[in-house]
C-alpha cells in the first residue's frame, strides 16, 4: 500500500522540471541550478542561465495553487506602491504544460538576512530595520480586510471574524503538529494558551489591518549590508502588526543570534507597556509554533533529525517568555 508521504514525493517538483521551465521561458539552458536550502513550503531554485542571467524558479504542489495566485495578486498590488518585491517574469497556473503551478522571478542580489546577520554592523541593522518599518507602513496603510487572518487577496477568503480567533487557530495548529510528531508534550501549548485571556481586551480592539507577517531572518534579501528586496509574499495577514516584531525576535533567539535587530525595530515602533506585554505573549506563541515544526516533513523528502540543542533552546525560551507573561 502506498503511504501518503510516498505519494507526495512522487508528485513533488524537481530540479529537472525547473531546468526545463527556464529553457522554455528564456530559450537557453540553465548553466547552474541549485535549490535554495531554506523555506518549508515551495520548491525554489536559484538558476544561472548560459548567458549569465540569474533568475529564480518557484514551483509548488498542485494544492498550493492558491498561494501562487496570492503571490501574483500581491506582487501586482504592492510593487507599484513601493514594496520591493522581485519582478514577476513568467507565471503559469494552468498545470497543463507542467503538473505544477509555477512562477519565474527576478533574482535579487544577496542572501537571506539570517545567512549574513552575524556579519552586519549595528548601524546596518538599524538602517535595515528603518527600511522595513517604512515598507510595513505602506502595507498597513492599505484598506482593512473584511475579516481576520491570512488572505491571498482582498476577496479572501478570510478564515476568522476576530483576531482572538486567529490566535486560537495558531495554538490549534501547533497542538495538532506536536501530537502528530510526538517529539514533545503538547502541554507546552496549554501553558501559553492559558495566558491569552490576559490579553483579551487588546485582541478585541485589534482591527483587520493588513501587514507583512513573514519578513524575519528569511524572505529579507540583503546584499553588502543593504536591503535589495523581500520575497515569498503569498498572502498578507489582517490583524495585529505587532505579530511581526515578535516573530523576528523569536527567529533570532531560536537560531542563537543576538537581538540587536529586533531591539532596533522596537526602538522605532516605541510600543507602550501593554503593547510590549503583547509582544512578549506573541513571542511565546511563536515559540510554541516553532516547537510544532519539529518532526514535520513540509517540502522535504523526510523530516529533519531533531537537533537536541535547538530543542533545548526552545524549551528555555518557552520558560523565559511564559514567566514574562504569567
Amino acid at each position: 500500500m502506498t503511504k501518503p508521504d510516498e505519494l507526495a514525493r512522487r508528485t513533488d517538483p524537481t530540479t529537472r522540471e525547473a531546468a526545463a521551465i527556464v529553457a522554455e521561458v528564456f530559450g537557453e539552458p540553465a548553466e547552474a541550478i541549485v535549490r535554495f536550502p531554506i523555506g518549508s513550503s515551495h520548491f525554489v531554485y536559484d538558476v544561472r542561465l548560459a548567458s549569465g542571467r540569474a533568475v529564480v524558479v518557484r514551483l509548488s504542489r498542485p494544492e498550493q495553487i492558491g498561494e501562487v495566485r496570492g503571490a501574483i495578486y500581491w506582487s501586482r498590488l504592492l510593487r507599484p506602491k513601493g514594496v520591493p518585491l522581485p519582478d514577476l517574469l513568467h507565471a503559469d497556473l494552468s498545470m497543463m504544460r507542467h503538473p505544477f503551478p509555477l512562477a519565474v522571478l527576478e533574482r535579487l542580489p544577496g542572501k537571506d538576512l539570517g545567512r549574513v546577520y552575524r556579519g552586519m554592523s549595528r548601524t546596518e541593522l538599524r538602517a535595515l530595520a528603518e527600511r522595513l518599518v517604512s515598507i510595513q507602513s505602506i502595507v498597513t496603510a492599505l484598506p482593512p480586510g473584511s475579516g481576520f487572518g491570512y488572505a491571498a487577496s482582498y476577496d479572501g477568503p478570510f478564515a476568522h471574524q476576530s483576531w482572538r480567533a486567529v490566535v486560537a487557530a495558531s495554538f490549534a495548529r501547533s497542538r495538532q503538529r506536536i501530537r502528530a510528531a510526538g517529539v514533545i508534550d503538547e502541554g507546552v501549548v496549554d501553558l501559553v494558551e492559558a495566558a491569552a485571556e490576559r490579553f483579551s481586551g487588546h485582541f478585541q480592539r485589534v482591527p483587520p489591518t493588513p501587514f507583512l507577517h513573514d519578513i524575519t531572518t528569511k524572505n529579507v534579501i540583503v546584499h553588502e549590508g543593504r536591503l535589495t528586496g523581500i520575497v515569498d509574499v503569498d498572502d498578507l495577514c489582517f490583524g495585529d502588526p505587532l505579530l511581526l516584531p515578535s516573530l523576528i525576535r523569536m527567529a533570532l533567539l531560536a537560531h542563537g543570534h543576538d537581538t540587536v535587530y529586533v531591539e532596533e525595530w522596537l526602538d522605532i515602533l516605541r510600543p507602550n507597556a501593554e503593547q510590549s506585554a503583547v509582544i512578549d505573549f506573541y513571542t511565546a506563541q511563536h515559540c510554541v509554533d516553532f516547537m510544532g515544526e519539529l518532526g514535520q516533513r513540509f517540502n522535504r523528502t523526510e523530516a529533519a533529525l531533531i537537533d537536541r540543542a535547538y530543542l533545548a533552546r526552545l524549551h528555555s525560551l518557552h520558560a523565559q517568555f511564559l514567566d514574562r507573561i504569567a
